[in-house]
């Protein structure tokens, strides 16, 4: 074995140094694991015997009693609930976490309802503790425990690493990674928030990635952080466990624009009320980090959900609410993909075509709190311009949708402030809310100008027209079809003023209806 001596901001280290680790094979530490900013610091995982990871089997015959498989003793696995002919879903903690946490019990318990699989717990709590920098490391041998357990299986029980999906939160997530470059033909791997602190913006070997997995679908929810190196040294709570911002996927999902996740603000939801309601479990969650295991909130939704969790590819989360990637028509399934559970029946069959570049980033959004779920319209305002109407105006608007089977009253188009309009375009917006209404028969649409004092051109007293003349409205809805498996914009309605007049006349402050008769 051949050392370097590295000394890096005070600290004695080596590179192209290696262990092995019996028969789960060997690890090393080279340069390449090195970076000033993102990975200063690199040590061997602890022992096996202290990390003592552990692998825990429900099945819907003993869905709160788990099972512990041990390779070491395969008796254990043929007296056990498995059946290697049944898919098997792989659950992953992350930092001080331990399988006995809520989140852990909830999402295995959605899973057994959903359908009939093998639930493999992975429980590597004697690693998992802090250090920071000590857990990064303990995660590359859970990673090969792991994969040693998937291959065994394989070899000695049929199991077919296609029918395996692991689902890894925070450092889970990258621990699914490295378990996955060693096991040929991997089905799949959900990471929930992948940890960011010793991960973002290193080589794809150190974090998770798609070459893993025949698919890597990544949940970002946690993106918006400060990388403060001291306080990792200091058991950072506040900092290590935030998620990763780069995509480290096949497809990468960024619900909310993956940073900060309605209901997270404690003014929001109180931290007593939280308690009083969830426990002091999900309390000190809420409190150390709420954002971060949003995207296990949002994956246990999705499992049994009726509600389809449809993410548009775009540049920008500001561009998808404007509604410039809101198709799915046509062959390219690369625009639109389902989040959560579902994610590999729209997924599957186009990366293997080819379809999917890595790198882009998908879009939704979610609510503040259970269901999270939202349906998503994207409604279009085309504007007329007759010869009294002002060039531009800018004010606030909302919209109450009518349909057979529902009405979504007064969805605002305009939540981060008042809007500016030119009278001949047209602007689009993209509004959520929990009810499906289906096709829309009626809009009632409500209009307010706005007067800037910082924009003197919008002030209007006597001598300008503070009215809004819209042509008509068009609402899209977003839906999943068994068409294909793909998602599809079929629900989409046009509306027009009563008696198809060629525009209405709305004054400040005034409303006007729209009807689905258009000539």
């Amino acid at each position: 074995m051949h050392l370097q001596p590295l000394y890096v901001l005070g600290i004695f280290t080596v590179e192209n140094e290696t262990r092995c680790y019996e028969e789960l094979g060997c690890l090393n530490v080279t340069r390449e694991w090195y970076h000033l900013i993102y990975r200063p610091f690199n040590v061997f995982p602890l022992p096996r015997q202290v990390i003592d990871t552990r692998f825990v089997l429900y099945t819907r015959k003993n869905p709160t009693e788990g099972q512990v498989l041990r390779v070491q003793n395969d008796h254990t696995i043929r007296k056990s609930n498995f059946d290697p002919k049944k898919e098997t879903k792989v659950l992953i903690h992350g930092f001080i976490d331990t399988p006995l946490s809520n989140w852990v019990k909830e999402m295995r318990k959605e899973l057994i309802k959903h359908a009939d699989w093998n639930i493999v717990v992975v429980d590597w709590a004697g690693g998992s503790l802090p250090l920071y920098t000590q857990a990064t490391a303990n995660t590359r041998l859970v990673g090969l425990e792991l994969a040693y357990l998937i291959n065994y299986l394989q070899a000695n029980f049929g199991l077919d690493p296609a029918d395996v999906h692991m689902i890894g939160h925070s450092l889970g997530a990258h621990t699914a990674g490295y378990a996955g470059e060693r096991i040929a033909g991997l089905g799949r791997i959900t990471g929930l928030d992948p940890a960011e602190p010793y991960f973002q913006g290193m080589p794809s070997f150190v974090r998770l990635d798609p070459t893993d997995a025949k698919l890597v679908d990544v949940i970002h929810t946690d993106g918006k952080s400060i990388f403060l190196l001291v306080l990792l040294l200091l058991i950072p709570n506040s900092v290590a466990g935030y998620g990763m911002r780069q995509p480290c996927g096949h497809v990468d999902f960024y619900p909310n624009n993956g940073k900060e996740q309605p209901g997270c603000d404690l003014t929001e939801t109180p931290l007593p009320l939280t308690l009083i309601r969830d426990g002091i479990e999900e309390a000190s969650r809420v409190l150390v980090a709420c954002n971060h295991i949003r995207a296990i909130k949002l994956f246990i939704d999705s499992i049994n959900s009726k509600c389809p969790y449809v993410a548009h590819r775009c540049d920008s989360y500001q561009h998808f609410l404007q509604g410039r990637c809101f198709s799915c028509h046509g062959s390219n399934a690369s625009e639109c993909a389902v989040m959560g559970l579902r994610a590999n029946e729209t997924l599957s069959n186009a990366i293997e075509n080819g379809e999917i570049i890595p790198g882009g980033k998908y879009f939704i959004t979610t609510g503040k709190d259970f269901p999270y779920c939202r349906r998503h319209y994207k409604v279009t305002v085309d504007l007329a311009k007759p010869p009294r109407a002002e060039n531009w105006v800018q004010g606030f608007m909302r919209i109450s949708l009518h349909s057979d089977t529902g009405t979504i009253r007064n969805l605002d188009l305009t939540p981060s402030g008042y809007v500016k309009l030119q009278h001949g375009q047209s602007r689009s917006f993209v509004v959520t809310h929990p009810t499906d209404v289906g096709k829309v028969h009626k809009v009632e649409f409500y209009w307010e100008y706005d007067m800037d004092v910082l924009q003197p051109r919008s002030l209007c007293f006597f001598w300008c027209n503070d009215h809004l003349y819209v042509s008509n409205i068009q609402v899209a809805e977003m839906d999943v079809t068994k068409r294909g498996k793909r998602a599809t914009t079929d629900i989409t309605s046009k509306l027009c003023s009563p008696g198809n007049r060629e525009y209405a006349d709305i004054a400040s402050r005034s409303s006007a209806s729209f009807y689905d008769n258009c000539p």
